[in-house]
């Protein structure tokens, strides 16, 4: 089938393209399940399968998009004449080219980013899975009463992709997620907290141990009480740091610059953050998540160093906002389905951690607060680079924890929480949000706290 699936994208770059029109074609093939669990029972089940190709042709800068789930020979052609006819009625772009890479450095196998064992598992294996996490978040301590969210979700999903530049490739990739929220209660207060674990591979993920860390996470915050409004250190746990740099990712794409959508717009260069910061998006990083030999357009995939020591080096690029930029593509250009065309966006994004464990990171604070949860309601701004969240976490005096702290919020801007890193931890996590991104614990100084 792969080779059949290879075929047909070759052979509709073969008959929509010639002359001044270039032509792209990608098919996806892929399916998920899905399943969710409430006090020990299968509450929702789910399986997909799905496939799709999507077709882009480029006349002379004026680009058409047609895409279709249906591989019989008349919607085949009916997808080809579209493409062409919305080329023809397009405005003129002198960015709107293909790229002309032709092989990518690297294959799937060396990334590790398959598990051929997937598609055999069984749906009563990976129910008995997820009900060992909610089993053992229930009896971690008498006191967590209740799960919620208890979800495990796998997908296999496949990508051929040819263009009229000699590009011919395809790649398998898997990944497996489960997660659950735990409810603890004593005689007066409530709180939750999450666990959560994926991989590539099935046979990685540990149940217990997402089941203990929802748990754990649950219990330190029953008790907690808002403090009074502050400025101080701020501690992000890697939760509450991967959701913070999943929003500056935002910011760091060409296509944002370009737009005036973005707070970093004309920082290139320049001294942006503290000098030990450094951010990495890595399309090659080996069992990543979003890791792939080559980008949604065959672009090779790469890794680029974004802030190195504090100074903004790089962008994120997709051959159109390169084309703009002057430069090359990053090899960024992701798809969201085989509906939509490639844009610039992040694949294994993460701050680089440092050798120092976490309870001495913790142990340097005189005073702060270390976020365990954090919850955004629209305060997170990549355009201007507000930040504001609801933030639970735990009280920090001359470098103890002293006592648990909820209904506060921390706040300050993404610029001067950058210059204002204090220092990170050793202990590194990629957290699967609307790409994969990782932090280590991070200590910021000078932020708002507001409590009471």
């Amino acid at each position: 089938m792969d080779e059949d699936y290879l075929k047909l994208a070759e052979d509709l770059v073969a008959r929509a393209s010639g002359g001044d029109v270039e032509a792209e074609a990608v098919v996806t093939h892929g399916q998920s399940t899905m399943i969710r669990v409430s006090a020990g029972e299968v509450r929702e089940m789910s399986r997909a399968v799905s496939r799709g190709l999507g077709l882009r042709v480029i006349k002379s800068g004026r680009m058409g998009y047609a895409y279709t789930s249906d591989f019989a020979a008349p919607a085949l052609e009916s997808t080809v004449r579209a493409a062409l006819a919305l080329a023809d009625s397009a405005d003129r772009d002198e960015y709107r080219t293909l790229p002309r890479h032709k092989h990518s450095p690297v294959s799937a196998e060396d990334l590790k980013i398959y598990d051929d064992g997937l598609s055999g598992r069984s749906v009563d294996g990976k129910v008995g899975l997820l009900l060992e996490v909610e089993r053992v978040a229930l009896g971690y301590d008498p006191r967590v009463v209740a799960t919620l969210y208890c979800s495990y979700h796998d997908e296999l999903s496949r990508v051929y992709l040819a263009n009229s530049h000699g590009f011919c490739g395809s790649y398998e990739r898997t990944g497996i997620v489960a997660y659950l929220r735990a409810v603890a209660r004593d005689e007066s207060e409530q709180a939750s907290g999450m666990g959560l674990g994926w991989s590539v591979f099935y046979e990685d993920l540990d149940p217990p141990e997402i089941g203990a860390e929802a748990a754990r996470r649950a219990l330190e915050l029953l008790g907690g009480t808002p403090v009074r409004t502050q400025q101080a250190e701020v501690v992000l746990d890697p939760f509450a740091g991967t959701e913070l740099l999943s929003f500056l990712a935002e910011a760091l794409t060409g296509e944002a610059t370009q737009r005036g959508r973005s707070f970093l717009m004309g920082k290139l260069g320049e001294k942006i953050a503290a000098e030990g910061v450094c951010l990495i998006d890595d399309g090659r990083l080996v069992g990543g998540l979003a890791s792939a030999p080559f980008d949604g357009e065959g672009v090779p995939s790469s890794r680029t160093r974004l802030i190195a020591n504090g100074r903004l080096e790089g962008l994120l690029y997709d051959t159109y906002t390169a084309n703009v930029e002057g430069t090359t593509s990053t090899g960024n250009g992701q798809r969201g389905s085989h509906r939509t065309l490639p844009h610039p966006a992040p694949t294994n994004l993460y701050l680089e951690p440092s050798s120092t464990p976490v309870a001495e990171l913790i142990g340097g604070v005189e005073k702060g607060l270390y976020v365990t949860s954090t919850m955004n309601t629209g305060g997170i701004n990549p355009i201007n680079g507000d930040y504001s969240v609801g933030a639970s976490g735990l009280w920090v005096e001359n470098g103890e924890i002293v006592r648990p702290v909820t209904e506060v919020t921390v706040a300050g801007n993404m610029l001067e929480m950058l210059a204002n890193v204090q220092g990170t931890a050793d202990d590194l996590r990629f957290i699967p949000l609307a790409a994969s991104v990782g932090a280590p614990t991070m200590v910021i100084g000078g932020m708002t706290i507001g409590g009471n």
